[in-house]
């Protein structure tokens, strides 16, 4: 398929936003997160949030057509694409995806996320137990993706952003029920790690969880701290998750139950997602990449770590890294037009070579090596432009003004001869043309993507 049929595909994607959520986008702010904003606000207001909820209740249909038709053209294309791609898990979608797409683009060609749209109205509507927080979450996420409709819809040689329905409802039944099964015996394996039990199948695992009445009992009842992520290994950071977790129970269909059934849930359904995950990643020939260190560490504790370009795609997304958010995203696009993709590869890839990043600290220490090597390229590039400048204003206030006295009094000494008029003129001509190249590469340099990021630094 060309990329015209690509494109073509995408603006009947938006077109649905536009359809149902048209009539609200003029409220989005200018901030970055203006979208998380506005799903609140409409949320809060009663009367408005019923009109938009009913306004839109059969979206679900609409984007379910939609896939229907498009999907296997679009996965036929994401296939045949030989390129750097990486399939995003995590949240319904990227806080701020216009974020999550600079840090990513640095370094890979294509970041796929998962339709946030069919996520929310085909799974997450049918458990809602209250319409306001579902409406938000769609609203967030429906206007997180419309804020960079221009980059998916961009004609670049590989496509920047794609969006795909990525759920395992979609896998042929015989194909999900092996990786349903192949999720449930981590669990049951790893439950079993963790609090030291014997549990012979799922329904013991969640029986014993559900008699841990708080977060106080979890925390006790565990024997191997060594296999919980970070954020768990403290009382403090791990009961402010389950509370939290556990409180937003009240929202779904979901009976309560115990915190430590909230507990089973979570941890069994972050296996499914790394089945679901690996899965995608295989069928697109496509790596895995995170911008949160839960899925992250559970997709590491199954699947033994993240390779060399997997690990760099998601070492990025640290926090060390947040002054690429102040990259303009039409950078993103002048890397492609400069086609230095590559070029920003090599650069961020210098002294990183066969690598499994499997702990937090194997991530803090790739994402030290990419600063250092980002850092060097900018002040390379510093460099140069300051080199460039010096010469334009060499030229301008020696050599030119030098000439030009001597053309006012009409003769320079020249090798101890007279030199005409005319020669003079030649030289004048030169220097200038000289200093025009010069400021044409000032310029070209200026409007890189390398300087676009050393502006960024520097406001950092």
């Amino acid at each position: 398929m060309q990329p015209k049929g690509i494109k073509e595909i995408y603006q009947g994607y938006f077109n649905i936003i536009d359809e149902y959520f048209g009539s609200i986008k003029h409220y989005l702010g200018p901030d970055e997160d203006s979208h998380i904003d506005l799903g609140l606000e409409i949320a809060s207001y009663p009367l408005i949030s019923d009109l938009v909820f009913d306004a839109t209740e059969d979206i679900d249909k609409a984007i379910e057509n939609f896939w229907y038709a498009n999907l296997k053209d679009l996965i036929a294309y994401v296939e045949q694409q030989d390129c750097l791609k990486c399939v995003y898990s995590g949240d319904v979608s990227p806080p701020i995806l216009e974020n999550f797409v600079k840090k990513s683009a640095l370094y890979i060609d294509t970041v796929i996320i998962p339709d946030p749209i069919y996520n929310l109205v085909r799974f997450q509507k049918q458990i809602a137990q209250d319409n306001k927080y579902y409406l938000n979450k769609l609203i967030r996420n429906v206007f997180n993706v419309w804020k960079l409709k221009d980059l998916v819809l961009a004609d670049t040689k590989e496509r920047i952003l794609l969006i795909l329905p990525i759920n395992l409802d979609l896998v042929k039944s015989e194909a999900r029920n092996k990786l349903i099964e192949k999720a449930e015996t981590k669990f049951i394996s790893y439950t079993g790690s963790l609090f030291d039990q014997e549990f012979a199948d799922k329904e013991s695992c969640f029986e014993y969880l559900s008699h841990q009445k708080s977060s106080k009992d979890i925390f006790g009842n565990i024997k191997r701290y060594d296999i919980l992520p970070n954020e768990f290994k403290k009382f403090e950071t791990l009961d402010g998750f389950l509370n939290n977790l556990h409180a937003t129970r009240k929202y779904t269909k979901i009976p309560i139950g115990t915190v430590g059934d909230s507990f089973g849930i979570y941890i069994s359904a972050q296996f499914i997602r790394v089945q679901e995950h690996q899965f995608m990643c295989q069928r697109l020939n496509a790596e895995p990449i995170y911008d949160d260190q839960l899925p992250w560490f559970f997709f590491n504790y199954e699947m033994g770590g993240l390779d060399m370009d997997a690990a760099i795609a998601t070492a990025l997304q640290q926090e060390n890294f947040e002054w690429l958010t102040k990259v303009p995203l039409q950078a993103i696009k002048i890397l492609r037009e400069e086609d230095k993709l590559e070029y920003m590869r090599g650069v961020i890839r210098k002294g990183i070579t066969d690598l499994k990043a499997k702990k937090v600290k194997d991530l803090l220490e790739v994402s030290e090596i990419i600063q250092k090597n980002i850092q060097e390229e900018l002040r390379r590039h510093a460099a140069e432009m300051s080199d460039l400048k010096k010469e334009v204003k060499s030229i301008t206030r020696k050599e030119i003004p030098i000439s030009t006295g001597g053309y006012l009094v009409g003769l320079i000494p020249y090798y101890g001869f007279i030199v005409s008029l005319p020669f003079i003129l030649r030289d004048i001509i030169r220097l200038l043309g000289q200093k025009k190249r010069t400021e044409q590469v000032i310029e070209e340099k200026e409007r890189s993507y390398t300087n676009l990021l050393l502006k960024s630094h520097e406001k950092n």
